[in-house]
């Protein structure tokens, strides 16, 4: 059953793209977590995501809010995408397909998650849920609920 807002995001322990273990209500550590799933890493659309989501970094840490994005590919993968992205936040290895599939965003005939955003608060509960993403504008969304979350 999908994760909803309102609802707990899943408590998380994963492997980076450097190799790092990750678990992701340590790594939020009180703050909000954007946490974006992408089909395909080194992808052109996931590259301009990911790259979008980094290049907005600044804002969003004045938003207490860290990012995490997650695809199903493997830390090599993953790797290549964080250096052609020059990603400056962790991209985790769903390569179990585990969480993916625990938050109903498994794209079974691709075998790839769907692109999906979750936003989550401080004390873990999912916020929003953006589903079926489009690339352009995106991260100007996820950053409008972040100010609307926080009131500000």
């Amino acid at each position: 059953m999908p994760v909803e807002p309102g609802q707990a995001f899943p408590e998380y322990i994963a492997t980076a793209h450097d190799g790092e273990v990750v678990h992701l209500p340590e790594y939020q550590a009180g703050e909000n977590l954007v946490v974006f799933f992408y089909p395909k890493a080194t992808t052109r659309g996931c590259v301009r995501e990911t790259t979008e989501f980094g290049a907005r970094r600044e804002e969003l840490d004045a938003l207490r809010t860290k990012i995490v994005g997650v695809s199903v590919d493997d830390a090599a993968l993953q790797n290549e995408h964080a250096i052609q992205c020059a990603a400056n936040f962790p991209l985790l290895c769903d390569t179990d397909k585990s969480l993916t599939t625990q938050l109903g965003i498994l794209n079974e005939e691709r075998g790839t998650a769907l692109r999906t955003t979750y936003l989550v608060d401080s004390s873990g509960i999912v916020r929003n849920v953006f589903a079926n993403v489009t690339v352009d504008g995106h991260v100007d969304q996820v950053i409008a609920a972040l100010k609307e979350m926080q009131g500000v």
